[in-house]
């Protein structure tokens, strides 16, 4: 009896485990459905799209680059007898800073040139024998085709002489200086570097609509945090004819660089472009873009719900972008709550600007 009283009471305790274990499940399943939000209006605020002045000046990064850089190479095989430069040294265009030896040309020159002074004699004598009737014309063309070959080889070896010597290409200050005095060379060996920097370039990539707004020759501002509170002066030398996929176009800005306060290549610049003529354009705050520039599209506010809409944007004014299609005047978008927000969504507006 006290057996069957044990067993009892263990299938009572199982049985009521069980049925703890299927309502707690039962729970759980109900905590874990979905709510519907679709019906739940989402508070944003909005903006109402409208023109806006287009600012006469805008504003592009650009590292500075020297107007003239070039590698400063040998032209023959050799050793270096002589390299009269140093990292900085300042160089005058068609200065010879260096050559190579060629004491063995120098010999051979003079060996050739004495051969060349002979057969110059023997052409000579030839062609007065020729004209007096005592040598044929054979013997005066065979003494002047000697000497001409003669006289070709000594320029040849002239020319070799004269590509020992080491030429700066232009005018400028000498950088990464690689060899010295005694090192042997191969055609092509890069010596150093020379840069000029009497004048500096900008190069920058304009969106097509401000391209369109400048002028070769057009004066610019150039400032950096080197100098503070300082501007330097800059002309538009060239704008690209043809713009990039993304409808940005190459301009290039020279800088005068020989004043008191001296810049350098390689420096980080802002370059600030005046416009002409002022104008307008329709514009939206950046943080209406649900999804940022890559993939341009924003909520408009149609009733009580929110539209996602497409849009073609295009230069940046500030906190502003411009839209180029896709919205109109007078229609609002959303530009706070787009998180919560899908195509359809019901909205409430609890701030307008």
């Amino acid at each position: 009896m006290k057996k069957l009283l044990i067993i009892g009471g263990i299938l009572a305790l199982v049985a009521v485990v069980t049925l703890r274990l299927v309502s707690n499940k039962k729970k759980i399943n109900e905590n874990k459905q979905v709510v519907d939000r679709s019906k739940i209006p989402v508070s944003v605020a909005v903006a109402t799209v409208g023109e806006k002045e287009l600012s006469s000046s805008f504003q592009l990064p650009a590292s500075l680059a020297p107007i003239e850089e070039s590698k400063i190479a040998v032209s023959i095989s050799g050793k270096i007898t002589r390299l009269s430069i140093e990292n900085g040294s300042r160089v005058s265009k068609g200065q010879i800073i260096g050559t190579i030896d060629s004491q063995l040309k120098q010999l051979n020159l003079e060996a050739v040139e004495l051969s060349e002074a002979k057969l110059k004699r023997d052409y000579e004598r030839t062609k007065e024998l020729y004209e007096g009737k005592a040598a044929t014309e054979t013997n005066m063309l065979d003494a002047k085709y000697a000497y001409e070959n003669k006289r070709i080889e000594a320029d040849q070896i002239r020319k070799q002489i004269s590509d020992g010597n080491i030429v700066a290409p232009f005018s400028g200050i000498i950088s990464n200086k690689s060899l010295n005095v005694g090192e042997f060379t191969n055609v092509g060996t890069v010596i150093a570097t020379v840069v000029n920097i009497q004048q500096l370039k900008a190069v920058v990539y304009v969106n097509e609509k401000d391209a369109y707004r400048l002028k070769i020759g057009q004066t610019v501002s150039v400032s950096t945090e080197v100098y503070p509170g300082i501007t330097f002066k800059g002309k538009v030398s060239f704008i690209n004819p043809k713009g990039d996929a993304s409808h940005n176009y190459l301009v290039e800005v020279l800088i005068d660089n020989n004043g008191k306060n001296v810049l350098k290549a390689g420096t980080y610049v802002m370059v600030t472009f005046r416009s002409e003529t002022d104008a307008k354009a329709l514009q939206i705050p950046k943080i209406a873009l649900a999804e940022g520039l890559k993939n341009p599209y924003v909520y408009v506010v149609n009733g009580n719900k929110a539209e996602a809409r497409k849009i073609i944007i295009g230069r940046e004014i500030g906190e502003n972008i411009e839209v180029v299609s896709g919205l109109q005047i007078g229609e609002q978008i959303v530009i706070n709550g787009q998180i919560n927000l899908f195509d359809g969504s019901i909205i409430s507006i609890v701030k307008n600007k």
